[in-house]
């Protein structure tokens, strides 16, 4: 009999953009992005890792080293996020992503809007939950903040954002 019901996915585009003007060169810069997610458990298999949601059109990501050389940031990390972990059951659900930008620049603005932030994702057929996305930012001398959203937050030189997408379910 073949099952086609899967568990849920992080289905969001965690809309990233971070921009300011390079102090170098003086020209205006942004990454204005989508963050690749994980995908469910299937009946019979484990689900994808580090899939972009393309459902509301043609999104791709760009390198790392087209972001480090082109703009003042430096991507610290892009590796799936196996810290969150995501929901087990008799097949494990999708690996989100770990991605962070650090800010080499004086100043740059960040905005962040990541669904499937409040409820942690469902499984099936007994499998467990997963994870949900989420945002990290740290700046000098301030705690650093949690969250799912945010506009227009100022960053400066040495800051650094971990934009997570979360582990989906079993």
């Amino acid at each position: 009999m073949l099952q086609t019901l899967f568990a849920d996915h992080f289905l969001s585009i965690e809309a990233t953009i971070l921009g300011s003007v390079n102090d170098k060169t003086g020209e205006p810069f942004a990454i204005v992005g989508p963050q690749p997610g994980g995908w469910g458990a299937g009946y019979d298999l484990d689900g994808e890792s580090g899939l972009v949601a393309c459902g509301n059109g043609e999104k791709y990501i760009a390198s790392s080293e087209v972001y480090e050389r082109r703009m003042p940031i430096l991507v610290e990390t892009y590796a799936l996020n196996t810290h969150d972990g995501t929901g087990h059951g008799r097949h494990r659900g999708g690996f989100g992503v770990k991605r962070e930008y650090r800010v080499l620049c004086r100043e740059a603005n960040l905005t962040i809007t990541a669904g499937r932030s409040k409820f942690p994702l469902w499984g099936v057929e007994g499998g467990m939950k997963g994870t949900p996305n989420y945002a990290a930012i740290y700046t000098k001398g301030q705690k650093p903040i949690e969250t799912r959203k945010i506009a227009a937050f100022k960053m400066g030189r040495g800051d650094l954002v971990s934009l997570r997408t979360g582990g989906e379910g079993g």
